[in-house]
């Protein structure tokens, strides 16, 4: 328990760095931005690599957004189609929409494929072969054998990693079952493996000692089939069962298990059993957890308080994987329908800046939140390592988290400056994590998308370095400006 002497401690909104102190981060943060930049463009692909290509067919296929929006409509439902002719259709039917953003050879070869069912059937098995191929560099592997190699790869390049299996919604108890299952196994048969591999210092090791090797991200969610607000007792009964049995699993041998989020409406229930069971005598002395806050949401940094004092209550602290969040698009077009006001942040600017401020405050307090900072925005990064360095926290006292097939450039420049890099690997079947990949897709290659404006467009470094509350001033000032301007004359 803590003391009644203990100081207060204060939310992030009321107390931040001294102004000298952020001085000093923002000028680092541009430094060290620029470094990173001029490595991540010094080695950028060349011509006659793989990712070369990989690139320049994502750039030329999400350049314009009404053939994004097709081409993700049929990754989304290409799981369900079984036969050539359903492919087939499908694809036709919705490039149909937008032929004016193919080129004319790309034109001529669809007209030529639906004349018989040959070319039809080709053009399936063509399709088909592209999305699995696709799909496979933002899925690590759909057999334990294959997220191995995959991790044992990251560990000779010095990266971490964690695995999450793919999945969406748990609508059964069989289901539900069938994932703790899954979770288990993979603890039981991958960690003693992962555990005999030989010490890599810079990922096992940080200032208070050794860090599991093996490292599990789960969802609450998948625990429970009926994982409600409106239930919270049974949900604490049936997940939290669960979750308690992963618990001793995952300490029985040598793992780590990070609490992943969800959407908004799954949020603070996810939060409830997270501090409820660690605060219980059997797990209150457990170190090797974490679990995420998304910055995108509006109540990110009342989250972040509330686990702070709850951590420091608890006497352990546990790991926060600060993320910027990957439901946008559901949470805003959702609350729009019901008419609830909208949970996430409607500027980007908006989402980094909490980014920034989080990471601030838990670097601040890594007494009792332990820092894992997911983006890969150079900026946001930039500022995560000026932090830590105005702060005197060491390189080993924090990690910085990266999704598995995007930024590898990124990764392994972090990593060869004596960071902590963790992969987050999806492991599964390509079905069920088709609505992972369609995520990671709109993420990687938004308007607002840092890879896209970085490689694709060739933004200036000066205007990817600039801090977020700037951003924000700036466009106020521009809405302010046009709100002034008198109306153009017909």
């Amino acid at each position: 328990m803590v003391a009644a002497s203990s100081p207060p401690l204060l939310p992030p909104w009321e107390a931040d760095l001294r102004p000298e102190q952020l001085a000093r981060i923002e000028e680092a943060t541009e430094q060290i931005g620029r470094e990173l930049f001029a490595r991540f463009r010094a080695d950028r692909a060349r011509i006659w690599q793989r990712r070369w290509w990989d690139d320049r067919i994502m750039a030329w296929a999400m350049r314009d957004e009404r053939l994004k929006v097709e081409l993700f409509r049929f990754v989304d439902v290409l799981p369900m189609l079984r036969s050539n002719e359903e492919v087939a259709g499908h694809l036709l039917e919705y490039l149909d929409r937008v032929p004016d953003a193919l080129p004319w050879w790309l034109r001529g070869l669809l007209r030529a494929s639906r004349n018989t069912r040959v070319t039809r059937a080709l053009l399936a098995r063509a399709a088909r072969l592209a999305s699995s191929d696709f799909a496979r560099r933002f899925i690590a592997g759909s057999t334990t054998e294959q997220v191995l190699r995959s991790a044992r790869r990251a560990r000779r390049q010095k990266q971490a990693f964690t695995l999450d299996i793919l999945g969406e919604a748990v609508i059964s108890e069989a289901e539900a079952e069938a994932y703790f299952r899954a979770y288990v196994d993979l603890i039981e048969n991958v960690a003693p493996t992962v555990n005999q591999w030989p010490t890599v210092e810079q990922l096992d090791q940080d200032v208070l000692g050794a860090l599991p090797r093996f490292n599990l991200s789960i969802k609450l969610s998948a625990l429970d089939c009926h994982f409600d607000a409106i239930d919270p007792e049974g949900v604490m009964q049936r997940a939290g069962e669960r979750f308690r049995q992963l618990l001793r699993i995952a300490k029985e041998h040598q793992a780590f298990i990070n609490v992943d989020m969800e959407s908004f409406d799954k949020k603070d229930l996810t939060l409830h059993i997270f501090k409820t069971i660690l605060m219980e005598d059997e797990f209150r002395e457990t170190a090797d957890v974490g679990i995420v806050i998304q910055c995108y949401l509006k109540s990110a940094l009342h989250d972040l308080h509330e686990l702070a004092l709850w951590a420091r209550e608890r006497g352990t602290p546990v790991w926060v994987r600060i993320v910027k969040g990957a439901y946008w698009d559901y949470e805003t077009v959702h609350a729009r329908a019901e008419h609830w006001p909208i949970p996430v942040f409607q500027q980007k600017w908006q989402s980094d800046a909490t980014f920034e401020r989080a990471t601030r405050y838990v670097m601040q307090h890594i007494e009792y939140l332990r820092p894992a900072l997911a983006s890969h925005n150079i900026r946001s990064i930039a500022h995560g390592l000026a932090t830590a360095q105005v702060l005197d926290l060491p390189a080993s006292g924090f990690e910085i988290q990266m999704l598995y097939g995007m930024a590898d450039v990124e990764k392994r420049a972090l990593a060869e400056r004596g960071y902590r890099v963790r992969v987050y690997m999806p492991y599964g079947e390509l079905i069920p994590g088709m609505a992972y990949l369609v995520r990671r897709l709109l993420e990687n290659t938004s308007n607002d998308s840092f890879l896209r404006a970085g490689l694709y467009e060739q933004t200036p470094v000066e205007l990817l370095l600039r801090d977020p509350l700037q951003v924000g001033k700036q466009d106020g000032n521009r809405s302010r400006s046009r709100r002034a301007s008198p109306a153009p004359r017909g």
